[in-house]
């Protein structure tokens, strides 16, 4: 949080990366590495025949002769035990397949059948197999192919060698966390062909593919708990959101952004055309799937809703800096939507984590849409109010300190911006002060109050005139008692161990000391006998267009009466908003 209002959360980066523990992030072992054990095997097993043969044989020339029945015997030995070694092969590479497929998703057998390098080695092998038959059948009792046969047993020894080193790459490719750097890295594939042109429906719908792949392997990870696989999926579907198609994003043609209910199952007409007006299905679907795993998540592991905050966040300022104000807007709307799943989940600790996220997307904004700040500053009271109606009051005097450290943020790029979210959380504080519960009023005006403090010893002077005559508003046992409890409080820690680290009324030291220049404020407030400043009473800027025009009136006569109740109606309704139920 900002210097003089105190933390209560750990305020510090956290990319998506970090929420995996590193021996989790183990690499698959490279191939010159793993092929050293097979191959040393093999070399201690030809040295020692060779030793041996030697010292058996008595000359070197009856050691390498030629023998039809030798020949032949070993051509079959080798033929025979290629094919069991060929066979265990694929009986592990199908149990491991099967083992992934089944925890995660079906989906990701299609990242076997299409890499290279299997069918490479399993087409090794049967061709080896292969050729050693057709050798074996060119001995005659007076013809042995010499070049044949050790070709043949060189193949075997070959594939003898590459055994173990393919049983533990298959291993090491069914782990989960080299499952989602594959697919990541053919999405980079995907994208590069679709911005060239190349088979642009194909690249998408394996773009949309890939991205499926990474959501089952989450929604699994989060039903069998396995946390730090969630973590990661999560932390690569934002990066490559936020690092990868944001770069390439522009180069689309039109009808790269043109899907329908088949990329798209289960979502409405108007969904779909949303998102083809708004270019933006790509970042819907993965915006879509952290929904479902905010649902899915027990109340108990709050890491994953923090990482898809966290990926949220970055996809909305990586937006914002490239441009593109409809996936910033959609983040928005999608951290909403969070923390509406939060709400409906009864999750406090869900819309801790989400609202320090989304406060810090709206610090990112503010050199670029200070608009959107403020609309978020909106949103995060707004689901305050609710969770405080919902029986989580603690929820609401976050909301207020995340409003409170975004207009202390706002303060030295934008002071028109401090001054909206000084009238919003005074607006708020004076709306619910007869209705309110306790720790929720507490924590709001407890919000305000640092927020004056702070004004007062930055001597912004309009912010502080608009935050007193707020407070002088406000019922003065009600103030008092609060600035008593605010002045007297010695230790800043929260007395349970929760998402809180700072109580409400810890005020640190430097600003402690404007308690009574407060104090001295409100008094002459008072005296002065003015209330409330008048922009307290003006509605917020930029009224939103409705995108559903109302039916035309009916016609007849009217009167002042029914316009009156009409225009009343009507401001009701937009005050309201989707939230007014």
């Amino acid at each position: 949080m900002a210097k003089g209002l105190g933390s209560r959360y750990l305020r510090v980066a956290s990319p998506a990366s970090q929420f995996t523990p590193k021996s989790d992030l183990q690499a698959s072992p490279g191939w010159i590495g793993a092929a050293l054990s097979g191959f040393a095997l093999i070399a201690v097993a030809t040295m020692m025949v060779v030793l041996f043969g030697f010292l058996d044989s008595r000359s070197m020339r009856d050691f390498l002769a030629p023998d039809p029945t030798a020949a032949a015997g070993t051509l079959g030995l080798v033929g025979g035990a290629e094919g069991v070694t060929l066979s265990i092969v694929i009986l592990v590479v199908v149990f491991g397949i099967q083992m992934t497929s089944s925890r995660y998703s079906p989906r990701i057998i299609g990242l076997f059948t299409t890499n290279p390098l299997n069918a490479i080695v399993l087409g090794f092998a049967l061709a080896s197999i292969l050729y050693t038959f057709l050798v074996r059948a060119e001995i005659r009792t007076n013809y042995v192919p010499t070049w044949s046969v050790a070709a043949a047993e060189v193949l075997a020894i070959i594939n003898f060698a590459i055994v173990f080193p393919y049983i533990g790459y298959i291993f090491a490719v069914m782990r989960a966390e080299t499952l989602v750097n594959s697919i990541r890295t053919h999405s980079r594939r995907h994208l590069a062909n679709a911005v060239a042109g190349k088979h642009v429906v194909k690249c998408r719908n394996d773009l949309l593919t890939s991205i499926n792949q990474v959501t089952d392997i989450a929604l699994g990870s989060v039903q069998l708990g396995d946390m730090p696989v969630c973590l990661l999926t999560i932390g690569v579907l934002g990066e490559f959101l936020a690092q990868d198609y944001v770069k390439v994003k522009k180069g689309f043609g039109s009808q790269w952004f043109l899907v329908g209910h088949p990329e798209l199952p289960g979502d409405s007409d108007q969904i779909v055309a949303e998102v083809n007006r708004a270019h933006t299905w790509v970042e819907y679907t993965v915006l879509s799937s952290f929904v479902h795993l905010v649902g899915l998540t027990p109340a108990h592991r709050k890491e994953a809703v923090h990482a898809i905050a966290v990926a949220t966040r970055d996809i909305g300022l990586a937006a914002i800096e490239a441009g593109d104000h409809e996936v910033a807007e959609m983040c928005v709307r999608f951290f909403n939507t969070y923390l509406r799943a939060a709400l409906n989940q009864s999750a406090p600790t869900f819309a801790s984590s989400t609202m320090n996220e989304y406060r810090r997307f709206a610090i990112g904004a503010l050199e670029w849409r200070p608009d959107l700040s403020v609309e978020a500053a909106a949103h995060v009271l707004r689901y305050g109010r609710h969770f405080d109606e919902a029986g989580m009051p603690a929820i609401f005097g976050a909301a207020a300190e995340d409003v409170a450290d975004l207009a202390i943020e706002a303060h030295s790029r934008d002071l028109e911006v401090t001054k909206r979210l000084a009238v919003l959380l005074v607006r708020n504080l004076l709306e619910l002060i007869p209705n309110a519960r306790p720790i929720g009023l507490n924590g709001l005006f407890k919000a305000v109050a640092k927020l004056s403090f702070w004004a007062m010893a930055a001597d912004s002077k309009d912010v502080a005139h608009i935050l007193v005559d707020g407070i002088a508003a406000a019922p003065a046992d009600f103030v008092d008692a609060a600035l008593d409890r605010m002045e007297v409080m010695q230790n800043g820690l929260f007395w349970e161990v929760n998402e809180r680290v700072v109580a409400f009324d810890w005020v640190e030291e430097p600003l402690r000391a404007e308690i009574p220049r407060l104090r001295t404020a409100l008094r002459r407030a008072k005296a002065s006998g003015r209330g409330p400043s008048l922009e307290l009473e003006e509605p917020p800027q930029g009224v939103p267009v409705d995108l559903v025009q109302p039916e035309p009136a009916a016609s007849g006569p009217s009167n002042g009466s029914t316009s009156t109740a009409d225009a009343a109606k009507a401001k009701t309704a937009r005050a309201s908003g989707p939230l007014g139920n």
